[in-house]
């Protein structure tokens, strides 16, 4: 077999565009977009895309590469056929970025709100208003690109002054005049308020020595207990210090005047009859709990309870890392991305046929595209059908294009480049590769960032659980390839033993390990004693390092295969979480301690203790990972966005451009400038390579960086 370079240089095309992260666009030789020809939507007949046009504020529900910011893109394209909607793109973690990164000392703010809330309170009110000038730009840059259009149709006067009330309204937004007229007044009556509540508490927190209420037992990730606080010592404080976060919100509502900044955007386009503006905020879940609320109280919900149908957003999120605040969601559209819950919304008994549907049209549009030629070409075809390898593709990604275009692209690297066909062992082997480089790096970043301990051990106590889920597989491997679990479900010559299930309640400890891509939720069923369970597969790519095949065998009788008793997890998740995690009543003279089988009376009791009414707060406990972190140099401890830098660099001898390490890790390339800068200048584990005055800089490890993780 041989390819023309043609062909092998456009299966390369075609795989890397799978890959895109962000905002990266698919486009031609000369630059014109190729969304729309390419674009594959997860269900038939672009049904996808059809529920974002609708006119309802929507969250796009899905883990990394599940196709968020492709939809958002394929979105704005058919929202600039409409002439009276305009569509205005916001990432929201880049604002968020350039918040923490750009905000400056207000020395009169300063005078009136305590050091502790000063610093917090700065980030917090740079990235609202990022977060609004951002809007303004973005409306100004949509004008601009549409002035033939509106120069046809309007007097050259209406054009202009849609422009300067733009620019005049992003001119008062930065300015922020009314600085001194609303905020310090209501911050001195804030701060009053704070100084009041710490001394009626003082006395309580004295008796708990130091001890944190939070009011609810925080598992994983914003859902599991979202914290209403603010993160400062006052809020212990309970109901009057929610009273006073309460109140700390209506400042910033204040001074932004949202509701009047909303009704002149709109009295703006009016005049271009634009009476529809839909709000793309993507990454939306990618800043942190407290920055989440803060947005969503301050921002989202006011903006989309008040604007009369003007506004509606359209939310990027990860599974868990969702708040509404005030927003009604019954009253949103949901849209749910990954496997799951995507398809478990249809057909129960087809969610495979339909997920490995989604594959080749997905694979077969973009190898017809780049190669001119059928996919059928590319792969072995006399080992398996087509038909098999779409079926492939589903369980190596579970339907994340991402995922799969990293597979692909593995697999030209060591067959297509070579003239030479890839075959099952390749995708199996490159799905073990993505794992390794791509997902198990998580842990590493884990306990080198700058969590405190007690989060770390929340993290790391999960790569103790994936192991005993892991030992658990594999003995059940073990004992069908031996015979020792006997029953016709069971084939000794191909053990598979890649799914488990556990009572459903259970879900929420798991969600990291979910969100990482370790685990994934396949199915829901009932076990055969009638209960219903949540039924969880491993990683391909970890099956494979595992040496266990993954599903199940084929044929109507092994339906059920995945509830047999032995893969049954729940026993052995209950016993883990009893023996790292620890649910004690606050109260110092009582302490009274809870199993994990009675969270849901804790729930249903406000996770109060029903002998004192303390708080009841869950802590993680595990002495050999506290050794492990404690004897890290704490000055190795670096921000996450740093170590993706480190992790990223390890795997290239060549030094890289920082957009070839944003296209990798998913920050933006001026984030990687930053961060790199920082790194060399502080740390020296990067070298900067400028290889010509005014060139863009290459960042290569030092030998010191090479030994990071060392």
């Amino acid at each position: 077999m041989s390819y023309t370079n043609e062909q092998k240089d456009g299966f390369f095309e075609a795989v890397e565009s799978m890959k895109k992260y962000r905002r990266a666009d698919l486009i031609d030789e000369k630059g014109r977009s190729l969304l729309e020809k390419l674009y594959t939507d997860l269900l038939p007949n672009e049904l996808v895309l059809k529920k974002a046009l609708l006119n309802n504020t929507t969250f796009f529900i899905g883990r990394k590469g599940t196709g968020k910011s492709t939809i958002f893109l394929r979105l704005e394209q058919e929202l600039r056929k409409k002439e009276n909607y305009l569509s205005c793109y916001l990432d929201v973690k880049t604002i968020y970025e350039k918040s923490q990164s750009q905000y400056s000392s207000i020395a009169k703010v300063k005078e009136v709100i305590p050091e502790e809330l000063f610093n917090k309170y700065l980030i917090e009110r740079t990235f609202i208003q990022n977060t609004l000038i951002a809007v303004q730009e973005e409306l100004n840059k949509k004008y601009n690109s549409l002035g033939d259009k509106f120069a046809s149709i309007f007097i050259t006067t209406k054009p202009e002054a849609v422009k300067e009330r733009i620019d005049e309204l992003l001119q008062r937004i930065s300015d922020n005049k009314t600085l001194e007229n609303i905020e310090i007044p209501l911050l001195r009556s804030i701060t009053s308020k704070l100084k009041n509540t710490n001394e009626d508490f003082k006395e309580r927190e004295t008796k708990l020595g130091g001890l944190e209420v939070s009011g609810g037992i925080k598992t994983d990730g914003i859902e599991g207990g979202i914290k209403t606080d603010s993160g400062f010592t006052w809020k212990k404080g309970m109901k009057d210090t929610n009273e006073i976060e309460s109140e700390f919100s209506s400042v910033l509502l204040q001074v932004f005047q949202i509701k009047e900044i909303i009704n002149e955007i709109k009295s703006i386009l009016s005049i271009l009859k634009i009476d529809h503006l839909f709000i793309l905020l993507d990454d939306f879940s990618e800043i942190d709990d407290h920055a989440i609320i803060r947005f969503v109280d301050v921002i989202l919900a006011p903006l989309n309870n008040w604007s009369d149908e003007f506004i509606k957003f359209k939310i990027a999120a990860y599974p868990g890392r969702l708040y509404y605040g005030k927003i009604d969601p019954g009253k949103i559209d949901t849209i749910y991305l990954d496997f799951y819950n995507l398809y478990s919304q249809f057909e129960r008994d087809k969610m495979e046929v339909s997920a490995t549907d989604f594959a080749k049209r997905l694979v077969d549009s973009r190898i017809q595209y780049y190669t001119n030629t059928s996919a059928s070409e590319f792969f072995d075809t006399d080992s398996l059908t087509i038909e098999e390898y779409y079926n492939l593709f589903f369980k190596v990604s579970m339907n994340v294009p991402r995922i799969l275009g990293y597979i692909l692209s593995f697999c030209y690297q060591s067959k297509t480049v070579y003239d030479k066909k890839i075959n099952r062992t390749d995708i199996e082997s490159a799905s073990q590769r993505y794992y390794e480089d791509k997902i198990l790096t998580f842990f590493d970043s884990t306990t080198y960032s700058l969590l405190s301990i007690d989060e770390k051990i929340s993290i790391l106590q999960l790569r103790e659980l994936l192991g005993k889920i892991n030992d658990k597989l594999s003995e059940i491997r073990k004992k069908i390839q031996t015979k020792e679990l006997t029953g016709a479900s069971y084939t000794p010559t191909i053990p598979y033993a890649t799914h488990f299930y556990f009572n459903p309640d259970l879900e929420k400890f798991l969600k990291t390990l979910e969100l990482n891509f370790f685990i994934n939720k396949y199915n829901d069923m009932s076990d055969k004693d009638g209960i219903p369970s949540s039924i969880y597969c491993i990683n391909y790519g970890l099956a494979r390092k595992l040496n266990i095949p993954w599903g199940k065998p084929e044929g109507n009788q092994y339906r059920k295969y995945f509830i047999e008793r032995p893969f049954s997890f729940t026993k052995l998740i209950i016993e883990f979480l009893n023996g790292s995690k620890r649910i004690q009543c606050i109260n110092p003279e009582y302490k009274k301690e809870y199993s994990i089988d009675e969270l849901k009376f804790l729930e249903f009791n406000k996770f109060k203790c029903n002998v004192c009414s303390f708080p009841v707060e869950m802590k993680s406990i595990s002495d050999n990972i506290t050794q492990e972190i404690e004897a890290i140099d704490t000055s190795k401890f670096l921000p996450t966005p740093e170590l993706k830098i480190i992790q990223e660099l390890l795997k290239s001898e060549d030094a890289l451009y920082a957009r070839e390490i944003a296209q990798e890790i998913d920050y933006s390339g001026q984030l990687i400038g930053w961060r790199g800068k920082k790194l060399a200048e502080d740390h020296n584990y990067v070298t900067r390579i400028r290889e010509k005055e005014g060139a863009s800089y290459k960042y290569k490890l030092t030998d010191e960086g090479k030994e990071y993780f060392e």
